[in-house]
């Protein structure tokens, strides 16, 4: 039960955009009723398993787009010393190293050749090749923030589950304005919610699974496969087109190895990556400045 609540937060198949999804539609998903969702949150936070929730923006509104790269890499230490540089690069924005694997780095770019620029950037910093690349196509915001729509957002990323009336009382914006401007920004896919998680609360080892299709009509009949026989699914991100991404655990190294055996031969993966999950980190300070840079535009 922890574990398929934990799944309905973190990893629907695509991205939270519903930020303030209340817990009763989670229940009614799992067909439990919301005090046994409430009740279980609460004692898994008290555990220490889920922490908070981290709220990003889509990069739209930042006239930016989204990519994620893979850097493959045996050298822990090496990318273990870069990462402090690389929360310094422009428009990074996520760090997932991956024991003597690599490094997943998410990416918000602001054109093509700037894009081309950041990974060399980040290649030379970890001293390691891209291994795979690929962009997210995040749907466009439709229309034009305000500087009320702004302050919601700032006000949000410190806390994505704060109540209204509590935003209402430091914001000095009606209750019933803010209810409008979230809704709209919920219909409008402005913002997406990642529930940080504790991988090390989880028995046995933490890998990370990412899989390229060439055919993204192929994609969906993989994208079941792997999600029907992976071992103790803790999350995935199926949206892209031609890439998705596993996150489970193994109870030891031979079981990882055969669920890459049997990953490689279903029909329509041209690709697959497998490491075991380290941390993942956010970099979203430079989020923020963005935010305050354009609230001082108004």
């Amino acid at each position: 039960m922890d574990r398929g609540i934990v799944k309905e937060i973190i990893s629907p198949g695509s991205l939270r955009w519903d930020v303030r999804e209340p817990y009763s539609k989670i229940a009614k998903r799992l067909a439990v009723d919301e005090e046994t969702v409430r009740r279980r949150v609460a004692r898994m936070r008290e555990a220490g398993v889920i922490g908070k929730y981290v709220l990003f923006l889509n990069p739209s509104l930042l006239d930016r787009k989204d990519a994620m790269v893979y850097l493959e890499s045996k050298n822990s230490d090496s990318i273990a010393r870069a990462i402090p540089k690389l929360k310094l690069v422009d428009g990074i924005i996520s760090l997932t190293p991956l024991h003597e694997a690599g490094l997943l780095v998410g990416i918000y770019f602001q054109s093509e050749s700037t894009l081309a620029r950041q990974v060399a950037l980040i290649e030379s910093i970890c001293g390691a090749k891209a291994a795979m690349l690929w962009t997210a196509p995040y749907p466009k915001f439709d229309g034009k923030l305000t500087k009320t729509d702004w302050t919601i957002l700032q006000a949000l990323r410190k806390d994505p589950r704060r109540k209204v009336s509590e935003l209402s009382s430091d914001l000095r914006i009606s209750a019933r304005t803010i209810n409008r401007r979230i809704r709209r920004l919920n219909d409008g896919n402005a913002m997406f919610l990642f529930l940080e998680f504790d991988l090390t609360k989880v028995e046995g080892l933490r890998y990370l699974l990412i899989v390229h299709c060439e055919d993204e009509d192929k994609k969906s009949d993989v994208d079941k496969t792997i999600r029907a026989r992976l071992p103790n699914l803790i999350y995935e991100e199926t949206w892209t087109p031609n890439h998705s991404m596993f996150a489970f655990a193994c109870a030891n190294i031979l079981e990882a190895e055969r669920v890459s055996h049997w990953v490689r031969k279903i029909k329509g993966v041209g690709d697959m990556k497998l490491g075991i999950i380290k941390n993942r980190i956010h970099n979203l300070d430079w989020i923020d400045d963005e935010i305050q840079r354009r609230l001082a535009g108004f």
